[in-house]
């Protein structure tokens, strides 16, 4: 008489169980990712945009245009996921309109 280790009767059967499981889980986990990233709110890409894009909207003529190619570009990385590009580009329109990063936000997105 053997003894049974197991209540599967084959390999196949429990690889294929294991493989399912692992497969349901990872699917979990993608589907769940996603949103929640997107529901915490990164400063780069909500407080310091919005200061971006008035600072581009009061700049001088001349510089206007270019801020304003900045903060499209900021927001469509922002888009795609990418904040610290982003943030780059959104300092450089802030640069170009001649304002400054305001101190608390600065530190926010630091410890970011």
């Amino acid at each position: 008489m053997a003894i049974q280790l197991s209540t599967f009767r084959s390999f196949p059967t429990a690889f294929t169980i294991v493989a399912a499981s692992a497969l349901a889980f990872t699917g979990l986990v993608a589907s769940t990712s996603p949103a929640y990233a997107q529901s915490a709110s990164d400063y780069r890409c909500a407080g310091l945009a919005d200061q971006a894009a008035t600072a581009a909207g009061g700049a001088e003529a001349g510089k206007q245009v270019n801020a304003k190619r900045f903060v499209s570009t900021g927001k469509k990385l922002c888009e795609a996921g990418n904040e610290r590009a982003a943030a780059k580009q959104f300092r450089a329109a802030l640069k170009l309109a001649g304002v400054a990063e305001l101190e608390t936000d600065s530190k926010m997105a630091s410890a970011n």
